[in-house]
């Protein structure tokens, strides 16, 4: 028993028990991270969707050469694309978001302002992106065809369906090409962290860099076809 093998100088202390307690999510609850998720993914998909098929459909009934012969900038043409596709994406994460909160009690711990800040920053990439593809697609159905071209690898590798640090590590400084990789790490912080400011602005940097390259290929494209 304990007393003899205490006499023989053996240690009989309890064991030490070890208990884990997530400090951000003390439930662990796993929807909490899928539904902030789908917020971002769902944006994405309207955005890219609705300016991917833009021109492409303008091009199909025939418009797209009135703009042609129109005295707008390219850059205005640019914007007047943009703006419909931002208010409807905007609009729908607002709503999304509310159901989150509402139907799936999920915490919302930081600031709705940084958290608008970093959504319209992504969008602006997205919509980038949107409207690369629109302009070098001529139909309808290869703007689809280009946005599930993106949207594949963009799925695959942005942390959402497979964690980032278990991808082999030469792939994974390829993930910080795709905007909403950042997006991820932004609204799940806001949501459940409470992220400061300086945090929000780290991760949001690469996605404005995203968004700058993708407008002004977008722009040079534009360019290109009104010329």
């Amino acid at each position: 028993n304990r007393d003899i093998l205490k006499d023989q100088g053996v240690d009989v202390s309890e064991p030490i028990s070890i208990q884990y307690r997530s400090f951000f999510n003390p439930n662990i609850e796993y929807i909490y991270f899928t539904v902030t998720s789908l917020v971002a993914i769902l944006s994405m998909i309207l955005a890219l969707m609705v300016t991917a098929m833009s021109v492409s459909r303008e091009r199909e009934n025939g418009t797209f050469d009135q703009l042609l012969v129109s005295p707008l900038q390219p850059w205005q043409i640019l914007v007047g694309k943009m703006m419909p596709a931002m208010m409807i994406s905007i609009g729908e994460s607002t709503l999304l978001m509310i159901i989150v909160l509402l139907l799936y009690s999920t915490p919302f711990k930081g600031s709705l302002i940084l958290l608008y800040f970093s959504m319209i920053i992504f969008l602006f990439s997205i919509v980038g992106i949107g409207l690369f593809i629109s302009s070098i697609c001529k139909t309808q159905q290869q703007s689809i065809l280009g946005t599930f071209v993106f949207m594949t690898p963009t799925m695959l590798l942005s942390g959402y369906a497979t964690p980032i640090e278990n991808m082999p590590p030469w792939l994974q400084p390829v993930t910080n090409i795709f905007p909403i990789k950042h997006f991820f790490i932004i609204i799940r912080g806001i949501f459940l962290k409470d992220m400061s400011t300086l945090e929000v602005l780290r991760y949001s940097w690469p996605i404005a860099l995203i968004a700058l390259f993708t407008l002004v290929l977008a722009g040079w494209m534009f360019k290109r076809r009104l010329e």
